[in-house]
């Protein structure tokens, strides 16, 4: 999923951009568990970005990017 040496990562999520540019969250129960998934592996942010279906994560370090690719990979909770 992350490619060794980004910082960033592109996922799909449950969210929609409306027409004047909102993003607004269509399964609030996956917001609340991607978000305490990234806190519970103790994953440094230090940007997120709102897509159409998606979210752009920019890590601290290539290394927290990839690190959480591959955690979010075996993760089934979302």
């Amino acid at each position: 999923m992350a490619q060794s040496g980004r910082k960033t990562i592109t996922i799909e999520a449950p969210i929609m951009i409306t027409s004047n540019k909102i993003a607004v969250w269509m399964d609030e129960d996956w917001m609340h568990n991607f978000f305490d998934f990234v806190a519970s592996n103790k994953f440094k942010l230090s940007g997120l970005q709102h897509m159409h279906h998606k979210i752009k994560l920019t890590f601290a370090t290539a290394k927290e990017c990839t690190m959480f690719g591959l955690k979010y990979d075996k993760t089934k909770i979302f």
